[in-house]
């Protein structure tokens, strides 16, 4: 039941992104403004508030970092192999993007903490450190290769000018360039103002994604979107268990690891879809309804690993 209120009012956000939206209060062109301000600025910020805080003596366990780069890479390659059947450029690539992108931060911690408690949280902050920009390159590059259609020295070469062009990507190593550094200190002053810019992006990337959605047909839309649940509720949590079980990894950090790579499409997906020109719909529904079917998922995967609070 605690698991269900913490998913609920992501989706209830979502939900009045839908109701404005329909009721004509968003505009495409506010909309399309809003997007803006998502993936330049307020998302960047959000992402470099959260790499700021990464304990840099965390970086040397290169075990546990290769464990946890590893899920990303398999559940790509699984999605490549087996997600391309049918599907348009702008939907696969939709696919590549959204498949390992988790809603770690608005979900996954809040879970995982009425799930463990703090030590669950410590665990999870750990594992989000050494995970964020490995998957901010995979999910991105992956996904704009996915729009070049195949890969090829031509669309790889074309597919690193666009990263070295995207906010997030440059965020994600400036960053981590910064932590290796030794510069996790901000001034007071600079660090308040990318707080506040971060704190725009959660409450406004939910509506906006609410507002991408129609819903005249809910049961054909989760059809239309099974690939996206599956490997996102499905794939990545089974792969994460077998690997980190794999590397001997202690079952504490098992049970976080699945619990967060069990996390729905994280929301600022949609955004990203958008700005590289995907199918921003087809990704708004997997936002959505991985969202959804994640209420009932989430309390499926806390019994499964045996996680007791």
């Amino acid at each position: 039941m605690n698991e269900i209120l913490i998913v609920l009012p992501i989706f209830l956000l979502i939900i009045l992104g839908w109701a404005l939206k329909h009721k004509n209060v968003l505009s495409n062109q506010t909309m399309k403004e809003d997007n803006f301000i998502l993936y330049w600025f307020a998302m960047p910020a959000t992402l470099l508030h959260g790499i700021l805080r990464t304990d840099d003596s965390a970086l040397k366990d290169f075990v546990f970092v290769f464990a946890t780069w590893t899920p990303y890479v398999i559940t790509i390659v699984a999605v490549w192999l087996f997600g391309r059947y049918k599907e348009t450029h702008e939907r696969f690539a939709v696919l590549s993007l959204s498949a390992i992108r988790g809603n770690h931060f608005f979900a996954g911690v809040p879970v995982v903490a009425l799930a463990m408690g703090q030590s669950g949280v410590e665990r999870a902050t750990l594992i989000l450190a050494f995970s964020l920009v490995i998957m901010q390159l995979f999910s991105i590059g992956s996904g704009q290769l996915a729009m070049f259609g195949s890969p090829s020295l031509k669309t790889i070469k074309a597919t690193c000018v666009q990263l070295l062009k995207n906010p997030l990507f440059i965020t994600c190593f400036v960053g981590l360039f910064m932590v290796y550094l030794g510069i996790n200190h901000l001034p007071k002053w600079l660090d308040a103002t990318i707080n506040i810019l971060a704190e725009i992006s959660t409450g406004l990337a939910l509506i906006v994604l609410g507002a991408q959605i129609h819903l005249e047909n809910i049961a054909k839309m989760i059809v239309s979107v099974w690939k996206i649940i599956f490997f996102k509720l499905l794939v990545i949590p089974i792969v994460t268990w077998v690997v980190y079980a794999s590397f001997g990894i202690d079952k504490g950090y098992i049970q976080v690891g699945v619990l967060l790579a069990a996390m729905p499409v994280g929301v600022n997906t949609s955004i990203i879809a958008s700005e590289m020109k995907m199918d921003a719909e087809y990704c708004a529904r997997g936002v959505a309804f991985t969202t959804l079917i994640s209420i009932l998922s989430l309390p499926i995967w806390i019994k499964v690993l045996g996680i007791a609070q």
